[in-house]
C-alpha cells in the first residue's frame, strides 16, 4: 500500500469520527405539566443541571420531574468531566384541568378542626411527615424501575390537578389519584423502593410512605391495613397493604400520590409513554 493511500484512509477516518456523534444524554417520559422524566446519561458526564439545580446522576440514570403548576420553558445543562458545557432549552406542555363539584358532604369533611388537641395532633403529624420528606432529598440511589397500578381493575374516582368544590368550597388542587375498591382489597408498591414511613394520621389515616431514590417518593392512604414496616425494601408489585377508608375519608378507596422533592407529580403518567424519548443532547 503506498502512502497515498494510507493517507487517504487516515483523512476518511478523520472525516468519520467527526462525523459521529456521541450522544451525551437522552431524556424519556413525559414532558408536561405534573409528569416526570427519565435521563439516560453517557459516562462523560459529570454532573447535569435542570434549570439551576443540580440534578444527581445514579448509575448513569437521573430523574426529575414537573409540578402541577410548573413554567413551560426549561433549560438543561451537561458538565463532561473534561469541563465542556453541552445546554439545550425545551418546553413542557401545558395542562387544563378538571373542576369537580359534590354536594351533599357532611360537614366534618369540610370544615376545620376546632378542637385544640386535634389542631395539635395535625401540627405534629404535618411537621413529621414534611421533616421525613426533606430527609429524601439525601438519597441519591435510585430503586425505581418500571411502574405499575398500586391497584387494577378498580375505578377511578378522583384524578390528579383536579380541584374540588365540596358543598360549595373550594378546595386545594387534588395531588393525587384517588381509586376506589372495596374494604381489603389488596395496595401494591407503584415501583421498587424502601418504606420511610408509616403512621395513622388524623387526615391521611393509616398510610404507607415509600422512597424510591432521588427525591422520587409515593405515599398511599386511607389503608385499612398496614402489611408493611419501616426500613423494609419492597420490590414493584408487592403487597403494602389494603384498601380502607381511615383518617380523613368518605369512603373505602385508595389515595394514591407521588412526588418528586417538592413537585407534585401525576401517578397516571408514570404509567405512559414512559419509554419515549423526547430529546437527545448530542457531541459532535
Amino acid at each position: 500500500m503506498n502512502y497515498k493511500n494510507i493517507l487517504l484512509i487516515i483523512l476518511l477516518m478523520l472525516i468519520t469520527i467527526q462525523l459521529t456523534a456521541i450522544e451525551l444524554i437522552s431524556l424519556q417520559g413525559n414532558p408536561i405539566q405534573g409528569g416526570i422524566v427519565i435521563c439516560r446519561t453517557d459516562d462523560s458526564i459529570e454532573k447535569i443541571f435542570l434549570d439551576h439545580t443540580e440534578i444527581p446522576i445514579f448509575e448513569n440514570r437521573a430523574i426529575f420531574g414537573f409540578d402541577r403548576d410548573e413554567k413551560l420553558k426549561h433549560k438543561i445543562t451537561v458538565v463532561l468531566e473534561n469541563g465542556s458545557m453541552f445546554t439545550s432549552v425545551f418546553y413542557i406542555s401545558k395542562r387544563n384541568y378538571q373542576i369537580q363539584r359534590i354536594n351533599g358532604i357532611e360537614k366534618k369533611y369540610i370544615e376545620q378542626p376546632q378542637a385544640s388537641a386535634t389542631i395539635q395532633r395535625i401540627t405534629v403529624e404535618s411537621e413529621k411527615l414534611k421533616n421525613r420528606r426533606s430527609k429524601l432529598l439525601k438519597n441519591n440511589d435510585i430503586y425505581f424501575d418500571k411502574f405499575c397500578l398500586p391497584i387494577s381493575g378498580c375505578r377511578i374516582s378522583g384524578v390528579f390537578g383536579s380541584q374540588r368544590i365540596l358543598n360549595g368550597i373550594p378546595n386545594k388542587p387534588h395531588n393525587g389519584l384517588d381509586i376506589a375498591a372495596p374494604k381489603g382489597t389488596d395496595i401494591k408498591a407503584m415501583t421498587t423502593g424502601v418504606v420511610t414511613l408509616t403512621g395513622d394520621y388524623f387526615y391521611n389515616g393509616k398510610f404507607v410512605l415509600l422512597d424510591h431514590g432521588s427525591g422520587l417518593s409515593s405515599i398511599y392512604i386511607h389503608m385499612s391495613t398496614v402489611n408493611v414496616e419501616m426500613g423494609d425494601y419492597i420490590l414493584a408489585g408487592d403487597k403494602i397493604g389494603e384498601v380502607g377508608s381511615t383518617g380523613r375519608s368518605t369512603g373505602n378507596h385508595l389515595h394514591w400520590g407521588v412526588g418528586w422533592r417538592s413537585k407534585r407529580i401525576d401517578p397516571e403518567l408514570l404509567l405512559q409513554n414512559m419509554d419515549e424519548v423526547f430529546l437527545k443532547i448530542l457531541k459532535k
